[in-house]
């Protein structure tokens, strides 16, 4: 007899030795609170197991798989035909939204362990939905109005969501419009309760974006199907070409790029001059054509032109920048970055600063 076969005996043997009074039965093993707010405190309801054996047995162990949920009870032994009852408490405060907990129960009667389980959806407060969702959208509340993806790679799908929650008495059916081609968007659920939370998933495909470097779009949020009310939700990304498929011969042959500037440094300016020019240079220190892909400057004081976006090796080319003091926006200082994305597997992204004390 090999060792699964006497393993597989042993284990109904130890079966059939179970006396036959050691028997309990549960009056319902699962309870529902619905939909209660959060300010009301701490919920309960009663488990209750009853002795259908003719011994005594007892309850030896009760453990939640949340802090938030308390279980009591007594170990003392229960009588043949009495009844065992476990109390069950759930703290809602900081919880909006539907909950599922599980509380396991350990007895000396079969069945030896069983699982117990509440339910219900918290109506948060206002207090606990302005510091977990602060952005207010009619009857919905949202965690962030703002998507970001991060650095991602050419040819790369990124997946970003923003949590959100119903905070009326009504069931709702958001929607979503506006999001740019690249981006798909989608609720989930669509139908969302009373006090329940949902999400606004959204799937990045880089390859169908058309921009470089950092690039914001946004999407338009409804709280509901036929709803006037709008937020809208801002998109960001850094789009970077992907290098990781080039062999050590194609990296050795690979355009370099170098500026002859790290910073553009226009001393002193004040807000009531005229636009001030200056300029540096794109060079190709590689061994093949220099792609700048995305050349850009977040700072609306800053503007950029670039005639030649195609360097060839050894070659150069001049990138004009000019500065509208008017439109610095700090009293003091000037301090913007102008961001250079291209096909240079060594440098994907390179950074001149433009720099100015603002004088009265």
């Amino acid at each position: 007899m090999n060792a699964i076969k006497r393993c597989a005996l042993a284990a109904v043997g130890a079966l059939m030795l179970l006396p036959a009074w050691a028997e309990n039965k549960w009056l319902g093993k699962k309870h529902d609170f619905g939909a209660f707010d959060e300010n009301v405190g701490t919920v309960y309801c009663e488990f209750r197991l009853v002795n259908t054996g003719t011994e005594p047995m007892a309850i030896t162990g009760v453990r939640a798989n949340c802090g938030c949920t308390r279980p009591e009870y007594s170990t003392k032994p229960v009588a043949p035909g009495d009844t065992a009852v476990i109390r069950v408490g759930f703290d809602p405060k900081g919880r909006p939204g539907r909950f599922s907990k599980r509380i396991n129960v350990d007895c000396s009667a079969a069945p030896r362990r069983t699982s117990l389980t509440i339910t219900g959806t918290v109506i948060g407060s206002s207090n606990t939905l302005k510091s977990r969702y602060p952005i207010e959208v009619g009857p919905v509340r949202l965690r962030s109005n703002t998507i970001a993806y991060g650095k991602v790679l050419k040819g790369e799908t990124m997946g970003q969501y923003v949590d959100a929650y119903n905070a009326s008495a009504d069931t709702l059916r958001p929607r979503v419009e506006g999001a740019p081609k690249y981006i798909h968007a989608m609720l989930q659920p669509k139908v969302v309760p009373p006090g329940e939370q949902f999400i606004i998933s959204t799937v990045l495909h880089s390859n169908e974006a058309r921009d470089w470097g950092i690039v914001t779009d946004s999407l338009v949020f409804y709280p509901d199907a036929g709803s006037a009310q709008a937020k809208k939700i801002e998109t960001v990304v850094i789009l970077e070409e992907n290098f990781s498929k080039l062999t050590p011969e194609q990296r050795a042959k690979a355009p370099l790029l170098e500026t002859s500037e790290t910073a553009l440094d226009l001393e002193r300016v004040s807000k009531g001059d005229s636009p001030v020019e200056s300029s540096f240079e794109i060079l190709n220190r590689g061994k093949s054509p220099l792609v700048i892909r995305a050349i850009s400057c977040p700072d609306p004081a800053v503007s950029i032109r670039l005639k030649d976006k195609t360097i060839k090796p050894g070659k150069s080319a001049k990138v004009n920048v000019t500065v509208t003091p008017s439109m610095i926006k700090s009293p003091e200082l000037l301090n913007a970055r102008i961001n250079i994305i291209a096909n240079d597997p060594q440098h994907p992204s390179t950074m001149v600063r433009v720099v100015a004390e603002v004088v009265k």
